[in-house]
């Protein structure tokens, strides 16, 4: 069973997510949700990347199950262009 998605801080700034490895049950990784800035995430592929991974959309998935209706625009992605 994949361990639960966690929010680890959440502030008038950013909401920080603990995501869970889909491939390795002993790593997570850290997404934010920065109100100014949009997504971030810590895996290799986001950071060299900065593409939208699949953590982040598992974040954006998780706060859409638990109605929290924080952000602007649920899609936007400022770490990068999405497509």
């Amino acid at each position: 069973m994949t361990p639960p998605i966690l929010i680890m801080h959440g502030d008038e700034e950013k909401i920080i997510f603990e995501v869970p490895s889909n491939t390795d049950n002993t790593e997570s990784y850290l997404v934010t949700w920065d109100f100014d800035n949009g997504w971030l995430c810590t895996c290799k592929g986001c950071l060299q990347g900065r593409h939208l991974c699949r953590h982040i959309l598992a974040a954006e998935e998780y706060m859409k199950k638990i109605s929290m209706g924080l952000l602007d625009d649920p899609t936007v992605f400022k770490g990068g262009l999405i497509g």
